[in-house]
């Protein structure tokens, strides 16, 4: 067993955080053993076992803090993903490639399923219009980013809402920006102005959470091997 014998308080948490993404005991020490082998385990792999926990928990916690301030959540579930791709040592857009791969089909399903782009403002040749869209897994990880810049930079963590507080309601929000957040959808904007992009949700964030959570351990899984 190694030193992880040695770390009985981190060991207790890590199996609580990660024991509902293994079918069994031995399967989730398995995966922990792996890291926490001093001998061949991998640094990288045993820093992200701790950054997904540690973002995964803030963001879990923030509704305590400040209810129904989803950006906040999106903050830190951004910051984990941040470090995932520099664990890695993947290029941004081959990591968010990668990554995206990582999540089941019943998790990509739910997610698309649950948070849809119901239409777009933008202007073309100076005439106004409205489009719409069926945005995939990287629009939707592209729209967390800008939701991070949009906290980050302009402290603006109330505007921007991903889940549905109650089951029988579907939620309406929007986002403005300048970024292309759209990278499945294949049209050169005109300009930068501002794009009003208008959503509708119907996620829950502890079935969200769930399925991001289990993206993370399977890129773990690929992409942090024991060293030789």
């Amino acid at each position: 067993m190694g030193e992880y014998d040695f770390i009985k308080n981190g060991k207790k948490e890590l199996e609580a955080f990660y024991g509902q993404y293994f079918d069994s005991m031995e399967e989730l020490q398995n995966f922990l053993l792996d890291a926490f082998d001093y001998e061949s385990g991998s640094l990288s792999r045993r820093q992200a076992l701790f950054q997904v926990q540690r973002f995964v928990s803030l963001a879990n916690d923030i509704d305590r803090i400040r209810p129904a301030r989803d950006s906040l959540r999106v903050l830190f579930l951004k910051f984990g993903l941040d470090s995932l791709c520099s664990l890695s040592k993947l290029k941004k857009a081959d990591f968010y490639k990668k990554f995206c791969d990582c999540f089941s089909s019943e998790g990509t399903t739910y997610i698309l399923n649950n948070f849809k782009l119901s239409y777009f403002e933008d202007e073309y040749k100076g005439h106004s219009f409205e489009a719409s869209h069926n945005i995939d897994l990287s629009d939707f990880l592209n729209i967390i980013k800008t939701t991070r810049d949009m906290v980050a930079h302009d402290f603006n963590y109330w505007e921007m809402q991903f889940f549905a507080y109650d089951e029988d309601s579907i939620w309406l929000t929007s986002i403005e920006t300048k970024e292309d957040i759209l990278l499945s959808y294949h049209y050169q904007r005109e300009n930068k102005k501002a794009t009003t992009y208008h959503f509708q949700t119907t996620l829950r964030y502890e079935k969200f959470i769930h399925y991001f959570t289990e993206a993370c351990v399977n890129f773990i899984k690929l992409y942090f091997v024991k060293s030789k």
